[in-house]
């Protein structure tokens, strides 16, 4: 009788409302968490494949670097690397700068001002006297 009693017992508290509704809000609960991981992983994965793809370039540019640091190392190449960059010339040696006039136009110089330029003077003058 009293394995009967137990055995109804345990049958009316599994199948009542109340178990039912607990389970079922315990089972929104481990949804939920399941789809908020599955978010975080989503993120992450973006977040792993923006830094790999950062780490590629990098890894380009220090390549890249490091190939001109090495032609920098010669004599020749630091020469060559000076005289592109900045403008200068060994003693004894001359510049020359050629123009071609045929591509690069020159535009003229307009002589009167619109109001708008007028203006502007007239508030910059203004202004400094202040």
């Amino acid at each position: 009788m009293r394995e009967y009693q137990q055995k109804h017992l345990v049958r009316t508290l599994m199948y009542s409302r109340v178990t039912i509704v607990i389970l079922f809000l315990l089972i929104i609960l481990l949804l939920r968490s399941i789809m908020e991981l599955n978010d975080k992983r989503i993120e992450v994965t973006k977040i792993r494949d923006d830094s790999k793809n950062e780490r590629r370039i990098v890894m380009e540019k220090v390549a890249k670097a490091q190939l001109k640091s090495d032609e920098i190392a010669t004599p020749r190449g630091f020469e060559s690397y000076v005289r592109t960059t900045y403008p200068v010339v060994k003693e004894g040696e001359g510049v020359i700068v050629i123009y071609d006039g045929d591509t690069s136009p020159v535009s003229q110089v307009r002589a009167d001002m619109n109001v708008w330029e007028r203006f502007l003077v007239f508030w910059q003058r203004f202004s400094e006297r202040k």
